[in-house]
């Protein structure tokens, strides 16, 4: 292992301490998942270094800061508090003594121009009544929302969200459960579906907006979220998701990692032994062990992968 470093160009500011013999792990972006991926390594016993072309942790989940006032550029709540709380504890602190997590309630209001308006919350009966309220004839509709809602939380969240999903075979075995919860019907028009309300559709369909998403054309695996909401309820951290970001930041560097800003990979030249290497600009190169890239698919693969040899398979190169 250190032969390969050796033989090495390093970058000013990434070289390792001399007295720090733990195997090294570079982390492509600082986003949420990167940084728990850095946390996680930490806890394993590797030295981390995250690297980010932004000037701060979070990625779409920072923020801009200007005359006093924050600007969220992404998420603004939390609807699994225990994944950070679980997360803490692997590295063995506590949450709850880092970020102050608050529960909202209720949720939010929607309201519409004809001045009718919908308040969503935690408790079942709450809802049941609101959806009553706007529309009798959809209350046996929403019984039967929160158990499609539920059904798809635990295949697609709590199954298909906690293993390697990387091989054909993978997605081949899944599919006939696809096709059983109508993964090819969009969230709207699941919704459609249930509620005969044109409010009440609108209502139970927006909230793939939260990651960007759109109600008419996302799968309907993601109304999971009603299912979320319901069950662990709706948080907020106080000083945004970005605050969230500062102390996830604030555990790598306590575990004896850093955060690099303001960097931007070139590229990741994986070798068939490790250690593996990220290259910057003018051929500038930083060894490690392990590399983990939170960037986005399309770009690991087609620019940071980009010399890689792919091996042709049934999905193609």
């Amino acid at each position: 292992m250190d032969d390969h470093r050796t033989h090495s160009q390093v970058e000013a500011g990434f070289a390792a301490d001399p007295g720090d013999h733990r195997p090294h792990a570079i982390v492509i972006g600082a986003g949420l998942g990167g940084l728990a991926s850095a946390m996680r390594l930490g806890a394993k016993g590797y030295r981390v270094t995250v690297i980010d072309k932004l000037d701060m942790a979070g990625g779409r989940g920072s923020a801009l800061y200007q005359n006093g006032h924050r600007f969220d550029l992404g998420p603004t709540i939390v609807t699994v508090p225990q994944v950070f709380r679980e997360l803490w504890a692997v590295c063995g602190r506590d949450f709850d003594q880092d970020v102050d997590l608050r529960p909202v309630a209720p949720f939010y209001e929607i309201r519409w121009p004809d001045g009718s308006h919908f308040t969503a919350c935690q408790n079942t009966d709450a809802m049941r009544a609101e959806v009553a309220r706007l529309s009798p004839q959809d209350v046996k509709g929403y019984e039967k929302f929160l158990k499609d809602s539920e059904a798809r939380y635990w295949f697609g969240f709590e199954n298909l969200g906690r293993r390697s999903m990387h091989r054909l075979w993978d997605l081949i075995k899944v599919l006939p459960k696809f096709a059983m919860l109508r993964a090819d019907r969009s969230v709207y028009a699941h919704a459609a579906k249930r509620f005969k309300d044109a409010r009440l559709r609108m209502a139970f369909s927006f909230h793939p907006l939260f990651i960007g998403g759109d109600p008419f054309n996302v799968t309907s695996m993601y109304i999971l979220v009603s299912h979320l909401e319901k069950e662990f309820g709706v948080h907020y951290a106080m000083g945004g998701v970005a605050a969230i970001a500062k102390a996830m930041a604030r555990v790598v560097q306590d575990q004896g990692g850093a955060l690099r800003f303001h960097h931007v990979v070139d590229e990741s030249p994986l070798r068939a032994t490790a250690p593996q290497g990220c290259v910057w600009p003018r051929a500038k190169v930083v060894m490690a062990d392990i590399v983990v890239s939170n960037a986005d698919a399309g770009h690991t693969y087609q620019h940071l992968l980009r010399n890689r040899p792919r091996a042709a398979g049934p999905m193609g190169n």
